[in-house]
């Protein structure tokens, strides 16, 4: 008797959850869930004039970023941060979703998109320092750019000072943020800092089977011979960057790591 009794209760309680929840709530729960198609729709249903829309928006990008559809994160991403100017998140997704955008184009969009990149990394950190991807993305963009597009050396390694300590700070608490480990690892190969600690983590993540989402073994071992030619060390440098070559023997910088230091 009790039993069927509560029973209807219950369910009656957890109608009334659910109609009290707004679209977006509904829609998060649903993004959480995995269930995007109808995630999608509940956040394509908050309104324009709705102090939602910008975070209805953040999470169409993210759904439209991991779908690989970049061109339609970046307008996702950018109504999200025009709505919300002061999370460094959203400005961090927005230059990841460029950076997309010019991983699968020409040398002529590259060259448009990438200062744009950059600017929301900028903006990303300015706003919350400890975003360290934001930061990452940020050291390999300003090694790449030349100083009149707004990068250079002296800005990564002066990101670098920042970021290496708090991604140090990360391993040490989290041992098994193999990602973590990659990215220092990475800033210490572009930037000639902290090399032997930058070797050691990647040393530990080469024990480590990457996840579909997580750098290649390759990706590993072609930054550990960055860091070997920047302390001037040639043949451990041409073994890694053979390494790397074997198993992915399209890697560009690897390439280009071999020819330095077979010359």
């Amino acid at each position: 008797m009790r039993l069927s009794f509560y029973l209807p209760i219950c369910l009656l309680f957890i109608s009334f959850l659910s109609q009290g929840q707004s679209n977006l709530q509904k829609g998060i729960l649903l993004y959480q869930s995995r269930k995007m198609d109808e995630a999608i729709k509940s956040f394509k249903t908050v309104e324009k004039t709705s102090g939602d829309f910008g975070t209805a928006q953040y999470y169409l990008g993210r759904i439209a970023y991991d779908k690989k559809e970049y061109d339609d994160a970046v307008d996702y991403f950018k109504v999200a941060t025009e709505k919300t100017s002061t999370n460094g998140e959203y400005f961090n997704w927005l230059g990841d979703a460029y950076s997309g955008v010019g991983s699968e184009s020409s040398i002529f969009t590259q060259m448009s998109v990438g200062p744009k990149a950059l600017r929301a990394w900028e903006k990303a950190a300015q706003l919350n320092p400890k975003i360290i991807n934001a930061r990452v993305s940020l050291v390999d963009s300003y090694i790449v750019a030349p100083e009149y597009m707004g990068g250079g050396e002296d800005k990564a390694k002066a990101v670098a000072k920042e970021v290496l300590p708090l991604l140090d700070e990360s391993i040490k608490t989290f041992p098994e943020n193999f990602l973590h480990q990659y990215w220092y690892g990475k800033t210490s190969a572009l930037t000639g800092m902290n090399m032997e600690r930058g070797e050691e983590v990647l040393l530990n993540y080469l024990k480590h089977t990457p996840t579909k989402d997580e750098p290649s073994h390759a990706g590993a071992n072609m930054r550990l011979g960055q860091i070997k030619e920047k302390q001037g060390k040639k043949v451990e440098a041409k073994r890694y960057y053979e390494a790397a070559l074997k198993l992915d023997n399209k890697l560009e910088g690897a390439k280009k790591g071999l020819e330095r230091v077979s010359k």
